[in-house]
């Protein structure tokens, strides 16, 4: 791959000449050679995965820069690696919401004991639900969490629980990704 600068017979061409493929990219003309499509071995399934995540991704991303408010939305993102709303859009689909921790300080097994959560997400978390189980799976309570001006997520319990519960936080970011993460209480 090369970088063509101050060329002007290059300079605002895209497309395949002979064995090469030029295109533009953030202002820069990019010089490499076509892919041999013949000599390409087949796709692993971990492979083929990705390049449908992918394809998910951007029929993700197109729809959201089709609404005015979301583009805007994801436009706030833009940066130097993500320089557009459309790719804003990619990466957060393709990222999942992270569970960072459970502050359980205040929690006693009681009603109305507060449990902190960090969750975060490249682009935005939109929801943090968590559900409590007893030692033998059973479930006890489920409900969601809210969001606090410092960042974090509060539950306040609604029943008593036993030593040994188990928390489950499960959060979620706008394009439907969802991570959980099990606590011992």
């Amino acid at each position: 791959m090369a970088r063509v600068t101050n060329n002007l017979l290059l300079q605002g061409i895209s497309g395949k000449i002979g064995p090469l493929v030029i295109r533009q990219v953030g202002g820069q003309t990019i010089v490499q050679s076509a892919e041999n499509k013949a000599k390409r071995a087949p796709r692993s399934p971990k492979q083929q995965a990705h390049l449908d995540r992918m394809y998910q991704a951007q029929l993700y991303a197109k729809a959201q820069i089709r609404d005015p408010n979301l583009k805007a939305l994801y436009a706030t993102r833009i940066d130097q690696r993500r320089t557009s709303a459309y790719t804003v859009a990619i990466a957060d689909y393709m990222n999942a919401p992270e569970i960072l921790g459970l502050d359980a300080r205040a929690y006693r097994g009681h009603p109305g004991d507060a449990l902190r959560i960090q969750a975060t997400d490249d682009f935005e978390v939109i929801a943090v639900v968590l559900r409590f189980l007893t030692p033998t799976g059973t479930l006890l309570e489920t409900g969601p969490a809210t969001l606090q001006p410092a960042a974090h997520w509060l539950y306040l319990t609604q029943q008593n629980h036993a030593a040994g519960t188990t928390c489950e936080v499960e959060a979620h970011d706008r394009p439907g990704n969802a991570t959980t993460r099990s606590f011992t209480l």
